[in-house]
């Protein structure tokens, strides 16, 4: 379960269950379990495939990237402090998010992180009705803070994906709600409600992409495979100059309609470490993989860039259970 879904439901358990989950002996035995985490299961790790693991250094069989040194089976989720300037956020006024980073067993703060696609920290911004989606990158102080400048379009609730990997530790995707000032609205009925398209081609200026999927019914529990075909709106001709954008020549988040479950992913196949990647050029076809988790409609954003402009695509469509009859 993503951290949204633990979120929400912790703010449907009765009371008495919440109390109880507390007790003395719970610091002790995380305390203990740190100690043991901490100094076990080091090794190498691709930073974008958390699964690829190795006893050496060396390069990721997918992607290419260098493995890096990490904790290669704990799966505890860092401490994440998340707050806003102002405090109370409002609709179309500049807000500043920031983000200080803990480590789940000794508490320390966390200042060094590995960069994975050339970026230390992704952030993801999205409304709750999946209409408002932003892919940005926060800076670092001196104090180890994280911050970063945004604009919410309208009142409402917002998912706050932190995506980094602690130097030592493990890759984290980590979720945070933010409400805006003056949004009335009940958080479930606010959810939103995607409709699978009918048309698989989209433009946007200069840049069309038209989608199909593999297999064509999409089951839960299985990967799916997203290839996009990209055509110069223009001329109608295939893109053969698609340039890289942080380090691949394309990046997506897929998530579920109730924002429980998410996907980042990356084409297929990227480009190796050691190319000049400013000077390498693809298309006009691009492959995105992912594990889709349940079944249920998604919303995915994928992200390309073609004559040093940023273009995102969303695509809605729908996941069936095994054995579901389908009808796409």
């Amino acid at each position: 379960m993503g951290t949204l879904g633990r979120f929400l439901t912790l703010l449907t358990l009765p009371l008495a269950l919440v109390a109880c989950a507390v007790t003395p002996a719970a610091p002790r035995l995380a305390l203990e379990l740190a100690a043991a985490t901490d100094d076990e299961g080091t090794g190498f790790i691709c930073p974008m495939h958390p699964d690829v693991t190795s006893d050496k250094a060396g390069k990721c069989p997918r992607c290419g990237m260098a493995l890096v040194t990490g904790t290669l089976f704990d799966m505890r989720d860092y401490r994440l402090e998340f707050e806003t300037e102002p405090a109370i956020v409002r609709s179309g006024e500049k807000l500043t998010l920031k983000f200080r980073i803990f480590h789940p067993g000794t508490g320390e703060p966390t200042r060094k992180f590995e960069l994975v696609h050339e970026k230390p920290y992704h952030l993801f911004v999205i409304s709750q009705d999946m209409e408002f989606f932003q892919h940005i990158h926060p800076e670092q102080a001196e104090d180890g803070t994280w911050s970063i400048d945004l604009v919410l379009p309208r009142p409402g609730y917002y998912a706050v994906l932190s995506d980094f990997m602690p130097s030592g530790g493990s890759a984290q995707f980590l979720t945070r709600p933010l409400v805006t000032a003056g949004y009335q609205q009940d958080l479930m009925a606010g959810s939103a409600t995607l409709v699978p398209d009918t048309d698989q081609a989209q433009t946007i200026g200069d840049l069309t992409a038209s989608v199909t999927y593999d297999p064509g019914t999409l089951r839960a529990g299985s990967y799916g495979h997203l290839t996009f075909h990209l055509t110069n709106a223009r001329t109608d001709q295939p893109i053969k100059d698609l340039q890289t954008y942080l380090g691949a020549f394309g990046h997506m988040l897929m998530m579920s309609e109730d924002m429980v479950d998410y996907v980042h992913s990356h084409p297929v196949e990227i480009p190796s470490s050691e190319l000049n990647l400013e000077q390498l050029r693809g298309g006009p076809d691009v492959a995105f993989e992912g594990l889709l988790p349940k079944p249920g409609r998604y919303r995915a954003w994928t992200q390309f860039r073609y004559n040093d402009k940023v273009y995102t695509f969303a695509n809605t469509f729908e996941v069936f259970d095994v054995g579901q009859s389908a009808t796409r």
